[in-house]
């Protein structure tokens, strides 16, 4: 905040000097409207502008289409094979198994219905998605373009630079997640209704499930225009950048112990035979799982083999569960509480726009596209001058 003003106060003694102050103010405070608007929830986009939250409306209606819909019928046909040709004692079991997909006939609902409410349904989810995908990209555009705009305007006016973290507030990570999830719906929508391949079930499954947790997420988003919801989000977005820092160094160490456990232990335990395996259960050892069993299972080997196994497993539960754990929860509770007391750090950019007191109720926001324009050939003009 102290920043922007004395930012302000720079600009406003420069536009005294040049005689231009009314002019100058009256474009700053416009923008700054302009960008205290495009951070607005849908509620005061709706007082300020009277526009509607179609992005919102859509959302809701895409989960209760989802919700909804009809479901598919399954037919498994499962063969177990016990192989004891070998008369060894053991006997090896295998099992094929083959799903195929059909009309439900015992839903009280006739065939030819069925099918024509499975295409209505997907058209409504295909329609939905579609919407949504132009809305959210129509978004992410303006957000772009808003923020060259601003870049210009800091440049033009106070000889800053804009931050790279500035630069990515225009960018809406909410919207980047729905336009994905829109994606995926509308092809895996898609190639279910076109094709009836029984090998192409599995990846529609991964695309319509992915989509439908995605969808879900982003209702979050909506959650967090809400002071008392909006907790879990300050504290994620500001721990992001500590917590994948330590998780690159903590990963490099991991991946030190599943290497030499590959190495090592592979010929002498099944669970470490693959650099597959030997993450999966050094994992389930990292959640405290299955670790009486890794124990014991080399207690038969030779002494060398049983005392590296021991410092090596007793070693990595140290590391990881006492030190690495424990300091992992420390920053996103430093982190909760630092936001709990002293709130969210205020960047360059919400001191710009927190300057601005005009409520979303006072009519002030209805601007026209010319003021728009005029305003940035010149701050476009005044930016070139200036360099």
């Amino acid at each position: 905040m102290e920043d922007s003003k004395q930012l302000l106060a720079a600009r406003s003694e420069e536009s005294q000097r040049n005689g231009c102050c009314g002019l100058d103010t009256k474009m700053v405070e416009d923008f700054r409207r302009r960008l205290k608007y495009f951070f607005m929830n849908p509620c005061e986009k709706y007082r300020a502008r009277g526009r509607k939250p179609w992005k919102l409306t859509i959302q809701i209606l895409k989960i209760t289409v989802r919700h909804h819909e009809l479901p598919d019928c399954y037919d498994f046909h499962i063969v177990i094979v016990f192989d004891n040709r070998a008369h060894s004692g053991k006997i090896k079991v295998d099992i094929e198994n083959d799903v195929r997909i059909y009309e439900c006939s015992d839903w009280n609902v006739e065939a030819g219905k069925n099918d024509y409410l499975l295409l209505s349904f997907d058209s409504v989810v295909i329609l939905a998605c579609f919407a949504s995908l132009i809305l959210c990209l129509r978004s992410v555009v303006h957000g772009i373009q808003l923020q060259f705009e601003f870049s210009i305007f800091f440049s033009a006016y106070y000889n800053k630079t804009v931050s790279w973290s500035d630069r990515m507030e225009f960018v809406n990570g909410w919207y980047i997640l729905i336009i994905v999830s829109d994606i995926m719906t509308i092809t895996g929508s898609v190639v279910a209704e076109l094709s009836n391949l029984s090998v192409v079930f599995f990846f529609l499954f991964i695309l319509l499930g992915t989509a439908t947790m995605l969808v879900w997420v982003g209702v979050i988003r909506y959650l967090s225009f809400f002071k008392k919801y909006n907790i879990l989000i300050l504290t994620l977005r500001a721990a992001l950048p500590n917590v994948f820092r330590f998780c690159v160094c903590a990963a490099i160490i991991y991946l030190g112990y599943c290497f030499c456990g590959w190495i090592v232990l592979g010929p002498y335990h099944d669970k470490f035979r693959t650099l597959a395996k030997v993450t999966e259960c050094l994992f389930s050892l990292l959640n405290g799982d299955d670790m009486f069993s890794t124990f014991l299972r080399m207690r038969d080997k030779t002494y060398m083999v049983w005392l590296f196994s021991r410092l090596y497993l007793y070693s990595f539960i140290s590391i990881f569960i006492y030190m690495v754990l424990s300091l992992f929860i420390a920053l996103i509770t430093d982190t909760y509480e630092t936001i709990k007391k002293d709130k969210e750090p205020v960047s360059q950019l919400q001191a710009f726009i927190a300057e601005c007191i005009d409520q979303p109720e006072s009519g002030r926001y209805q601007i026209t596209d010319e003021n728009i324009c005029c305003w940035s050939r010149k701050s476009e003009t005044e930016f070139f001058f200036l360099h």
